[in-house]
């Protein structure tokens, strides 16, 4: 499908007047346009993307979405994976960064029902000819409530009852969870000791629904604070109990510097109880590398 620009206004040839007002995300100054995002049909690239927010509360309104567009672009395409349409907006001038790409510059607005959880935005450049280039993907979190500040912050969220435990192996092979709160492991007898050197390790802030004690809301966060070590990472996600409940919806991201660097969804299940629990337990549900 080919989207007709109009003179300054980026608009498809199945825009509506409609203001978007049921849909999960909302453009400010865009037409609506039903449907899948459109296919990558030979058009312009984009060439970067910048979202103000890692995480997105949902009701929030006024998010700063920027971007520069390939050579060529009079409009974008935006939208929301899993979302039943998409908004399309017209190019701005020029940055003085980027003074040879057209401008995106756009306000989002998402539902207060957006699901908790792994999101991604997807933006496509679009011709004066309606040719739409292939699309450029961010990917974000949406939540209530903002991680916690740290270097590095690993975080499991979940639904319902469910007693379950983050357990995140640090490059050294440091393991921290409920029963070793710290990836930093002591020095062997005989070294001599550095008071200050727990402090080097990713540190469990709580045990969320501990032994089934429901604290609505329920989350566990690894954090650093100070610079993480490098090397590769792996987080996993251990059932130790559903508590009554029939199964337990939940996510984890991991954030360096505020910025995110990867998220997984996933859910629990009685299967996932019967497992072997305590050190080295749990699925494995995310896995990253940093430099």
């Amino acid at each position: 499908m080919t989207i007709a620009v109009t003179g300054a206004l980026g608009a498809c040839d199945a825009a509506t007047a409609d203001h978007g007002e049921g849909q999960l995300l909302q453009v400010a100054g865009a037409q609506l346009r039903p449907g899948p995002f459109p296919d990558d049909t030979g058009g312009p690239g984009v060439a970067a993307l910048t979202i103000a927010h890692a995480t997105i509360q949902p009701g929030s309104v006024g998010e700063s979405l920027r971007g520069a567009l390939g050579a060529g672009a009079t409009a974008a395409v935006i939208g929301l994976d899993g979302d039943d349409a998409t908004w399309v907006i017209t190019a701005g001038l020029p940055e003085l960064d980027t003074p040879d790409a057209p401008s995106l510059s756009a306000r989002l607005a998402f539902a207060d029902r957006l699901a908790p959880g792994p999101i991604a935005i997807d933006v496509a450049a679009v011709d004066a000819l309606g040719r739409v280039g292939a699309p450029m993907r961010t990917a974000l979190v949406a939540e209530a409530e903002p991680p916690p500040e740290g270097e590095l912050v690993i975080g499991l969220v979940w639904s319902g009852p469910a007693d379950l435990d983050l357990h995140v192996v640090a490059p050294d092979g440091g393991e921290a969870w409920s029963g070793d709160p710290n990836t930093w492991d002591p020095p062997p007898p005989g070294t001599p000791p550095d008071p200050l050197a727990w402090k080097t390790g990713g540190i469990l802030d709580h045990d969320g629904n501990a032994r089934c004690a429901n604290d609505g809301r329920p989350s566990e966060h690894v954090i650093w604070t100070q610079p993480p070590p490098s090397g590769a990472y792996v987080v996993r996600v251990d059932t130790r109990s559903l508590c009554g409940g029939a199964v337990g919806y939940w996510y984890v991201a991991a954030y360096r510097a505020g910025a995110l660097v990867g998220a997984a969804q996933g859910v629990a299940t009685a299967d996932d109880v019967l497992a072997p629990h305590g050190d080295g337990a749990g699925v494995t549900a995310l896995g990253f590398t940093l430099p």
